[in-house]
Parts: C-alpha cells; structure tokens; sequence
C-alpha cells in the first residue's frame, strides 16, 4: 500500500503560519493526497494563500470547530471507508520525525486493532518560558506521558485532533474514538503555539485572538478561563476511556457485563421509559 497517498485532512481557521510550516512538511516527507479544510476564515494572507493552493482546498460555510470532518457531513465518502489522518493546522512533526511516519502509524494501529487511532505524541521538554501558560500545558500533558507499552515506544493517552492516523467509520460519538496511541520519539511533533512569545503576539495571533467563536483545537486559544473549561470536559472524557480500559484489563468479564448495562440503559432510555424504570429499580433494591 502506497501510504504516501493516503488522505491527509488539515484543519485550518485564521492561521496560515503554522498551516504553511505543516504542508511544507508534508510536501517535503512526499505526501500526494493533502486536503485542507477551512472553518470559514477571514484572514486575508491565509484566505490568498488557499486560492494558490495546488492541493484539495474545502471552504466550509461556518466554523464547525475541530470535529469539522464529522459535523460538516462532507467527507463521509473518505473517513467511513478508508483509513485517513487528521491534524489541526498547528502541529508540526519534529526535525527527527520519519517521512514514511503514516506507515509507522499504520503499523501501530495492526498490532492493536481494538485502537481507533494511532498519532504522535507532543513534544513538552522544550517550551520555552515565554509561553505564559507552559506550567499549565506540562501538567495537563504529562499524564499522557505514564502508561508506556513496548518499552516505552508507544503510550496509551488519549489522541483530540492532533496528527493521527484513523481507522474509518468510527465518529466522535462513539466511546472508541477516544481508544488511542501515542507514539514515543522520534515520532513526536510540536504543538506551534506553545513556542509563542505571549507577551509579544504577532499581527495573526492578534487577528486570530479578536476573532476566535468557536475552539479549532483543544490548544487554539491563550484564554485561561476557556482552556480550564476545555480541559475539564476531555479530562472527564480521558478519565473515563482510563476507567473502561483498566476494566477491560482486569475483569474481561466485568466490562462485558458493563457494557450490556450501559446498552439496555440506553435503550430504555429511547424508549421513554427510563423515569419508570429507575423508579421501580429504587423500590426493588433499596
């Protein structure tokens, strides 16, 4: 299989620094399949750079915000019937990273087919202090840095939309798409914004920052109070992938049993009758 030409979706919103440093990388490794989604921006420098885009170019009618692939409906085709990657605009594989890293990927997700996606792991050993929240970044990063496997090549932590190979068909609504790798150097990748002076913001950053609506990465914004909300939301979504696959580990049985509980839950929830039947429930076992 020719890896090289497997699709590769960028998302991209009012950025074009760390957008144009990614597909040079890309160009540069030999990839031949690059799609880049825009979440409706205005930046005047990114929007003439896209029009003289030689590759796939996908202007969408709103921001959908970092899960664009899925909500806009438009790639369905793609990503529920052959394997892809996705990366948000502003990461970037590291100078040691492999050209054929897709390949590599790929590898990852044959020897564990119960993962969804196989992506690399972010670099925090050389953020610069200049960045004003790199002690938040470095203890909200670190855990993913703890459950090493095959000697510490790969780690089981949670993958948002940073650069990650997929398997298709499976959506972020669905509790597997947060069953992920992270590859261990030299498959790492820097997260751009956290190499950011803060205190002294580019024309973009100050373009980008005044008209930020929605999130187009768990990172995109320098704002504390929105990144604490953000983080909190996939912290409980990461906790409770670690609870199900601590489970799993442990008790194969016990998780079975789990999971047909959530699954008749649910359906007597659809049904209207959940009220009911979590009454009787409490009658019954109190």
């Amino acid at each position: 299989m020719n890896y090289f030409h497997t699709p590769v979706f960028l998302i991209a919103y009012n950025r074009l620094d760390a957008l144009r440093k990614l597909v040079g990388w890309l160009e540069g490794a030999g990839y031949t399949n690059i799609h880049i989604i825009d979440n409706a921006s205005t930046y005047p420098p990114l929007l003439a750079w896209l029009d003289a885009s030689p590759h796939h170019v996908h202007r969408m009618d709103k921001n959908y915000g970092h899960l664009v692939l899925w909500e806009s409906g438009k790639f369905k085709d793609v990503i529920d019937r052959r394997n892809f990657v996705l990366s948000d605009c502003d990461v970037l594989p590291d100078e040691q990273c492999p050209d054929d890293v897709v390949a590599r990927l790929a590898a990852v997700l044959e020897r564990y087919p119960n993962f969804t996606k196989a992506g690399l792991s972010l670099r925090i050993d050389d953020l610069p202090d200049h960045y004003s929240l790199k002690a938040q970044v470095l203890e909200w990063e670190a855990p993913f840095w703890e459950h090493a496997l095959e000697n510490g090549a790969l780690y089981e932590a949670a993958v948002d939309t940073t650069f990650a190979y997929y398997r298709p068909g499976i959506g972020p609504k669905d509790p597997r798409w947060w069953r992920s790798l992270r590859t261990a150097a030299p498959m790492t990748a820097r997260h751009l914004p956290w190499y950011a002076d803060t205190g002294k913001p580019t024309e973009e950053d100050i373009y980008y920052q005044s008209h930020l609506k929605e999130m187009s990465s768990q990172w995109s914004t320098t704002d504390p109070v929105i990144l604490k909300e953000q983080n909190i939301k996939l912290q409980a979504e990461v906790h409770a992938l670690r609870k199900e696959l601590a489970l799993l580990k442990e008790d194969p049985w016990g998780h079975w049993r789990m999971s047909v509980r959530r699954r008749i839950v649910a359906a007597i929830d659809r049904a209207g009758l959940g009220r009911l039947a979590r009454k009787l429930h409490r009658r019954l076992f109190r």
